[in-house]
């Protein structure tokens, strides 16, 4: 590996002329910002995922919350940390882990029991995403037809407000989780 590299940086000639700028993005040759601006959002990777979120019928406050959640904004302990708050950071709901919003609402096994109910209740298996945007975009409904589209599109977000709710009640209210897996 460190062969090859030596080899490629060997290839190169450095010549004594002047560097010269080039923009090869435009239709002319010529930059201009709009076409550097779609250059840089055509390769964004993950687009934000607006029709998994503002789905009919779900309750704004839930719409927003997931909004938030995509965004990483949601105020779990690892958030409050970085606002200077000196917390320990256990997530009140497995306390096992560090509480943010991917491990809160995806990756905590209180969470992915939840999941699983709902996944179980439809026959369905899925590959948990790294993070809430993913989740998001990733959460298709192909399969439930034209009718039930709507609905399937919304559980996610009232998984993640469950979820919240509960984290809250634990963290207000104090208690604990108990539940079985099967």
């Amino acid at each position: 590996m460190v062969d090859e590299l030596l080899q490629i940086i060997r290839s190169q000639r450095i010549t004594l002329e002047e560097d010269l700028a080039l923009w090869k993005g435009g239709k002319n040759g010529k930059f201009e910002v709009k076409e550097a601006y779609e250059l840089l959002i055509s390769h964004s990777t993950l687009l934000f995922p607006k029709k998994g979120i503002w789905v009919e019928n779900v309750p704004s406050k839930l719409a927003f919350f997931a909004w938030e959640a995509t965004w990483g904004r949601v105020l779990t302990l690892d958030r409050l940390q970085k606002r200077g708050w000196q917390l320990p950071n256990r997530c009140y709901l497995c306390g096992m882990d560090e509480e943010n919003v991917n491990h809160l609402l995806i990756h905590c096994t209180v969470a992915r029991v939840l999941w699983g109910i709902v996944l179980g209740l439809v026959g369905a298996q899925w590959v948990f995403p790294e993070t809430v945007k993913e989740a998001i975009v990733s959460w298709k409904g192909s399969f439930v037809g034209k009718k039930r589209e709507k609905i399937w599109r919304s559980i996610p977000l009232f998984i993640f407000w469950t979820v919240w709710k509960e984290r809250n009640r634990l963290a207000f209210r104090g208690g604990g989780v108990s539940y079985t897996e099967s």
